[in-house]
């Protein structure tokens, strides 16, 4: 490409990308995220409530607000569904996919040792970044699953709980059909909000590194297509159902997804 022609592409996607400005919520509608997941888990209010009372002085107890933050990695509210999730099904293991500093992982693992829970944590990702835990609270393998998430996860862990907080569109894809030709793994998906939904992204799905809230995230995007639907920003995707599947993103700061298997709560 000619240098002028070059430069005039670069100078409108930069544009492109500046007209796309997300503003992460402060706030989150506690009422209706609890509503949400008893509505998800079958799980009555009285289930939920004292779950949330504990998780709120364990927060308080780590300082987690003040030392993990809210914004670029698990919130308190994100974490607290995991909490959930955990306390309702006590996987035996965890795998979590794009730990750097491991910010979340200190999360997960402060609520599976307050819920007296045995549950492994293994955490891929390809470099290490990791401040956040120390090596005989969790096993870091660096490795890019984004070609063997059958083989290095599904078909060598006893079934538990996925959770997946990387961007590159393929990896989304091949994990989430993955999960979804299975009936015994959960999953849980960060970044799936709305507002992380660039609707017009300018970049190619074969450039995983530059995937930043500026350009907008691929979550939704591989969702819709992966559930059939058309739009990305349709919010009939917030809330739909497979005849064995069924994914709900919950209204927190950065939108988590989970796609739970129904027969695990048929089990």
């Amino acid at each position: 490409m000619h240098p002028w022609r070059l430069r005039l592409t670069n100078l409108w996607n930069t544009y492109k990308l500046q007209s796309y400005r997300p503003v992460i919520p402060t706030e989150v509608d506690h009422t209706r995220l609890h509503q949400d997941l008893g509505a998800l888990l079958q799980a009555p209010a009285d289930w939920i409530a004292p779950l949330w009372r504990d998780y709120q002085a364990l927060m308080t107890t780590k300082r987690h607000v003040a030392e993990l933050g809210q914004v670029g990695t698990l919130s308190s509210e994100e974490a607290f569904v995991l909490h959930c999730l955990s306390a309702r099904f006590q996987p035996p293991e965890l795998i979590e996919i794009g730990t750097h500093q491991g910010k979340s992982t200190r999360r997960i693992l402060d609520s599976l040792a307050s819920l007296r829970l045995n549950t492994r944590v293994t955490c891929f990702d390809i470099e290490d970044l990791v401040t956040c835990f120390s090596r005989d609270e969790a096993t870091l393998l660096l490795r890019d699953v984004t070609d063997s998430v059958e083989e290095d996860i599904l078909d060598r862990y006893a079934p538990g709980i996925i959770y997946l907080d990387a961007h590159p569109w393929r990896l989304l894809k091949n994990v989430i059909e993955a999960v979804l030709r299975r009936e015994d793994w959960l999953l849980a998906i960060h970044d799936c909000s709305p507002i992380l939904c660039n609707p017009k992204m300018t970049i190619s799905k074969d450039e995983p590194g530059l995937i930043t809230m500026r350009t907008g995230h691929w979550e939704r995007h591989v969702l819709a297509e992966v559930f059939g639907l058309d739009n990305p920003l349709d919010p009939r995707l917030n809330d739909v159902e497979t005849d064995r599947h069924r994914l709900r993103i919950f209204g927190t700061q950065h939108g988590l997804g989970v796609v739970l298997p129904k027969a695990l709560l048929s089990a």
